[in-house]
């Protein structure tokens, strides 16, 4: 899935693949908003291996963002004009990041082996050449594809509890708990928006899984991440018996060795009967639509 050889013209600066730097692996973490890839973030980060830079494609205010390093590129051209520009970007970016690893983590310089990027569905095409067939699958795939990278795929098998936390976090503008205060009063979601973005999951993770047929991808479930933290406090060893993780590990050829983060709680920590102001007329919409299977959970 390569553009056409009249396509390649513009030159390649960096001709290596650099998708290994100072022996350590580029991998990404694929999954929508609210999948709970953050807390998979936080999770493999407790691996003395491994880091997971997060969301380093969308614009926030950090150095080491993708959009702020482009700004320091003199020698290219940006936006990248064609595909081999748009990799050497890849390339220099990456590198980029391994060297910001070393000032950012220092405990771990020298030991991280396994090297993350929290990627959003609809955050893949944040990196495409000007000249580019947006019919192809996004550059950064294409990147992946190339340079043998790995993915990790993070999904919720309960699409509703993934729909109703995108629902809730945009109610409350809370996305993120790492204070573990808890919740704030009941809120009402608009159930309409509950089902769009159920079915918006559900789509979105079709085109990925057929956009990455060729890849090397390893898919696991929130659910099964849950089920293995929930079997030892907060900031303990997850243990051999965490077979999640294991695969984990071994997808990324680190050792298995885990916690269950401390930094993070949960935003939703409360039955959704007592969360949602308007709970009834939720499990309304959702019987007789295709989620109805899932309304027990709620």
């Amino acid at each position: 899935m390569q553009p056409p050889k009249d396509e390649m013209t513009s030159q390649t600066i960096r001709a290596s693949a650099n998708h290994q730097v100072d022996g350590s692996v580029v991998f990404l973490l694929v999954g929508s908003q609210r999948s709970g890839t953050n807390f998979l973030r936080e999770l493999i980060g407790t691996n003395p291996a491994a880091i997971v830079h997060g969301e380093v494609l969308y614009p926030y205010p950090l150095p080491n963002c993708y959009h702020n390093f482009v700004r320091t590129m003199v020698t290219r051209q940006i936006p990248p004009l064609h595909y081999e520009d748009g990799i050497g970007l890849l390339d220099d970016y990456l590198v980029f990041l391994r060297e910001d690893c070393k000032r950012s983590y220092p405990s771990k310089a020298g030991m991280v082996k396994a090297l993350g990027l929290d990627v959003k569905y609809n955050q893949l095409r944040f990196v495409t050449p000007v000249h580019y067939d947006l019919h192809l699958r996004p550059l950064l795939l294409e990147y992946c594809g190339r340079h043998g990278v790995p993915i990790l795929h993070l999904v919720r098998t309960n699409v509703l509890h993934q729909a109703l936390s995108m629902a809730v976090a945009e109610a409350r503008n809370v996305y993120h708990n790492y204070g573990g205060g808890g919740s704030s009063a009941p809120v009402a979601v608009e159930p309409e928006r509950v089902l769009q973005c159920a079915r918006w999951v559900e789509s979105e993770a079709a085109v990925f899984r057929d956009m990455t047929r060729d890849l090397r991808v390893l898919e696991i479930s929130y659910e099964r991440l849950i089920a293995a933290c929930a079997r030892v406090a907060p900031g303990a060893k997850l243990g051999a018996s965490a077979r999640v993780m294991g695969e984990v590990a071994s997808f990324l050829g680190i050792d298995n060795d885990f916690e269950h983060p401390a930094s993070i709680k949960k935003v939703v920590d409360r039955p959704y009967a007592e969360l949602l102001s308007n709970y009834a007329a939720v499990v309304a919409a959702v019987r007789g639509s295709e989620f109805e299977p899932f309304l027990d959970s709620i």
